[in-house]
């Protein structure tokens, strides 16, 4: 079934593309140009240092044992050292035991070198070439091939070299102009307004103003709809009161959050199903197969409305409706992880801001006052000019995310031989930064474990002033060439909601500290019952 109406959905956006010809984004001769570049930095030269750097086969780290490796360590409860443990846990555990660089290897996959020095990310970043590699997800990738009859390439996520480097060519003229986000600003709003109004029952329904223990979902809501507003131009109905559990919003949801945990199970612990059909590789293609499937049918109403000479809006066309006037195959898969990317993403990182506002009610309150000058009723839209004039506002985002990023660090494969920490990396290696570690560590944020929004402001100096950080550290959205290509538009939608739920409620959060997890994303692992009266 899902493949008979993934075909009708290719057989009816080839033929509405026959008739537009497609427009050639990228220059040819340009291309050669990176090509040639490209090739000369991913040359065998040594850097400098190289010869008086210690061997590669001498950096620290556990020793495997014979035919087992490693694995164990994370497999055998009690005896195994890593089983259970959390990663950032575990990237504790390693600077402790081996400093400021070491290496696991013995597991599945490739061997990977672990970096606590910002000098040592900085030389990583600055050599990762202008097609910088990320290896991982392999399950993603695996489905994907699996599909290749309908996604023609991987995506942005998984492609590499000059198929990536096309993708994100077309995909920047979309999603990281701030000219073009900012034309999204009044559906923001309206999704917004949706999650206040659904706030606001939730506090009648409630003895003391006391959300949920389902509270994340009213946020996962949220998120999709603003998804499938903005790229779809299409109310997929996620906010409504009597949302039924097995509705296809609730569905897609849960789909998009058991994703996250099977990747994680699959791409991250040890795992066979590279060599075996596993229960959580079945499952997993289920979970793909709904969510692919889902989007189609949305996709196929655009291409509907295209065929007909229609436009899905004649002011703001949706993003979907721009990619597909650039590239089909493109606009397909970017549709596809937009929807995925941006229902646990931004939901995470609104609910950590909540929670923060709720403990810290002196930042709380400034952010409330911002809020009141410039929003002078409470249902008042959240403008371009609005957000231009709300510098505390985007301090909060900011200090969320380095306390609560989505990932704790950035992976990249060496494209050139590199000198890190006075070891021999060669080209190929699989390096992983721990930014979060390194963003809660006092050695490089003064009161680094405090929710001080103060230090993201151009008016504070001393100790606190943003001029300390490192941009090789504090990196929510990654960095360089491959650095997260919808962070423009998760900053705006986390914008907006943040700025209309702090003008209409205040927040408490009276229990104890919430616990942070890793399972691929990091976040909250209990229930959020922040208490929330009107303001």
């Amino acid at each position: 079934m899902l493949k008979t109406k993934l075909m009708n959905f290719v057989n009816t956006s080839q033929k509405i593309l026959m008739s537009t010809r497609s427009e050639n984004v990228i220059n040819q001769k340009k291309l050669e140009h990176y090509k040639n570049l490209n090739a000369l930095e991913n040359s065998d030269v040594m850097p400098e240092g190289w010869e008086k750097a210690k061997p590669f086969d001498s950096l620290p780290g556990p020793k495997p044992l014979p035919f087992v490796g490693n694995i164990w360590r994370f497999l055998v409860p009690k005896i195994g050292d890593f089983y259970g443990i959390d990663f950032l846990d575990l990237h504790q555990i390693f600077y402790e035991r081996y400093g400021d660089i070491s290496i696991l290897k013995g597991m599945i996959n490739n061997p990977i070198v672990m970096i606590f020095n910002p000098k040592d990310y900085e030389t990583l970043f600055r050599n990762e070439g202008i097609w910088p590699i990320r290896r991982g997800l392999a399950s993603f990738h695996e489905y994907r091939k699996s599909k290749n009859d309908i996604f023609l390439n991987s995506g942005l996520l998984l492609e590499e070299g000059e198929n990536w480097f096309k993708i994100r060519s077309v995909v920047n003229q979309i999603l990281m102009q701030p000219k073009i986000i900012s034309q999204y600003t009044d559906k923001m709003n309206l999704v917004a307004d949706e999650l206040v109004n659904n706030i606001a029952n939730l506090v009648e329904q409630s003895e003391n103003g006391e959300m949920p223990e389902n509270f994340h979902n009213e946020l996962y809501k949220w998120s999709l709809e603003s998804v499938g507003l903005v790229t779809l131009d299409t109310h997929l109905g996620c906010l409504k009161n009597d949302l039924d559990e097995n509705s296809e919003p609730q569905k897609l949801i849960r789909s998009t959050l058991e994703m996250f945990k099977l990747m994680h199970k699959l791409d991250v612990l040890p795992s066979f199903h590279n060599y075996i059909s596993t229960p959580s590789w079945r499952k997993f293609v289920q979970v793909m197969d709904f969510i692919a499937e889902t989007n189609v049918k949305y996709v196929n109403q655009v291409l509907d409305k295209l065929e007909k000479g229609e436009s899905t809006n004649t002011e703001i066309p949706s993003v979907l409706e721009k990619l597909l006037k650039i590239d089909r195959n493109i606009a397909v898969t970017m549709s596809v992880d937009m929807m995925i990317a941006g229902i646990d993403t931004t939901g995470r990182i609104l609910g950590a801001a909540m929670y923060f506002l709720g403990k810290n009610r002196s930042a709380q309150e400034k952010l409330r006052s911002e809020s009141i000058s410039l929003l002078k009723t409470k249902d008042q839209p959240v403008t371009n000019e609005v957000l231009k004039k709300a510098p505390y506002l985007k301090a909060v985002i900011k200090e969320t995310m380095r306390l609560a990023p989505i990932g704790i660090g950035n992976l990249r494969t060496t494209v050139k031989n590199l000198v890190l920490g006075g070891y021999q990396i060669p080209k190929g290696t699989d390096v992983v930064t721990s930014n979060l570690f390194l963003c809660r560590n006092d050695e490089y944020f003064s009161r680094a474990k405090e929710f001080i929004p103060e230090r993201w402001l151009s008016t504070t100096f001393g100790e606190l002033s943003k001029k300390n950080t490192n941009p090789f550290i504090f990196a929510p959205f990654g960095y360089g060439p491959r650095s997260c290509v919808g962070k423009r538009m998760a900053n705006l939608e986390i914008e907006v909601a943040l700025f209309k739920i702090i003008r209409n409620f205040e927040l408490n959060w009276p229990h104890q500290d919430m616990v942070f997890k890793t399972k691929l994303l990091y976040g909250m692992t209990d229930p959020l019952k922040i208490q929330v009266k009107s303001a």
